[in-house]
């Protein structure tokens, strides 16, 4: 997969909340396409699967509202899903996503990949109903998470269709996190790699106190989610627009539109709480 260092940002995303943006999703994953392999989809698969206790997806229809990498995606058409569809705002994650439906001989009429945005009613209304959504990681980097919650709600969650997501924790430190990320967006370049190891030796450094092994944990790391620790880390310290809330508000407001929780992953620190919800 071509490298990319600089390139498209969330236009709409900095329109909607005001911030000056310069951090890539779409670059940060072609990145980390650089490392995929059979074992990292085979992790992804499992680790979905896990969570959802979904093995297969034969009887579903899937749509994936910001794609990243695609490799979500890829898993549904793994698992039997008899449709997906892929969104997303940046180019790069586009062709990510392009790049592993070419490399895995998956035909365009089975996973269409198209761009588009959460944000845009007119849009998700013409795509129709699914019976599994799934957005997991991006509907905090919209610059308007409520809405966007909302409009998925709305426009694509069929009939006992389910609704996979997961959002930012709120935590003690959310301000803070907040701060760092307008920082390494608004300042030079050089800011962001000493930001990023700084928070990386740090954490290196509290595993090491603790008796815990780095290197262990990085091997671990990548059976969650297929995913790479240090493309989650500068999608961590970049991403902005950054928005986080409790388990509770996330639960209290899908009931209200009238989805009952089959599961819920919490997590003590400021990363991602994922629920997985179904239309009553």
């Amino acid at each position: 997969m071509t490298q990319a260092t600089q390139g498209y940002y969330n236009a709409e995303a900095s329109a909607v909340s005001g911030e000056e943006i310069s951090f890539s999703f779409g670059a940060n994953w072609k990145r980390f396409l650089d490392g995929f392999n059979d074992q990292v989809l085979a992790d992804a698969c499992q680790s979905f699967s896990g969570f959802s206790h979904f093995q297969r997806l034969d009887e579903h229809d899937f749509l994936d509202l910001g794609c990243g990498s695609g490799l979500s995606s890829l898993v549904a058409v793994t698992l039997g899903a008899r449709r997906v569809v892929s969104i997303d705002i940046d180019p790069h994650s586009l062709e990510c996503a392009r790049y592993l439906r070419s490399k895995c001989g998956i035909d365009e009429s089975r996973w269409e990949i198209r761009p588009g945005s959460v944000l845009d009613p007119a849009l998700l209304e013409s795509l129709g109903r699914f019976s599994y959504c799934y957005s997991w990681g991006v509907l905090h980097h919209t610059g308007s998470m409520w809405p966007a919650i909302a409009n998925v709600v709305q426009y694509n969650t069929a009939d006992r269709g389910y609704f996979h997501l997961a959002l930012y924790n709120k935590h003690r430190t959310s301000e803070r996190w907040l701060r760092i990320k307008r920082l390494c967006n608004r300042s030079p370049r050089f800011w962001f790699p000493l930001i990023r190891n700084l928070f990386i030796a740090g954490l290196f450094g509290k595993m090491l106190l603790r008796g815990r092994s780095p290197r262990r944990y990085l091997r671990d790391y990548k059976s969650h989610r297929g995913m790479d620790f240090y493309r989650d880390i500068d999608d961590w310290v970049g991403g902005l627009p950054y928005e986080y809330c409790t388990p509770d508000e996330t639960v209290d407001d899908l009931a209200d539109r009238g989805f009952a929780l089959l599961r819920l992953r919490t997590t003590t620190s400021c990363g991602c709480n994922e629920f997985l919800f179904q239309r009553q």
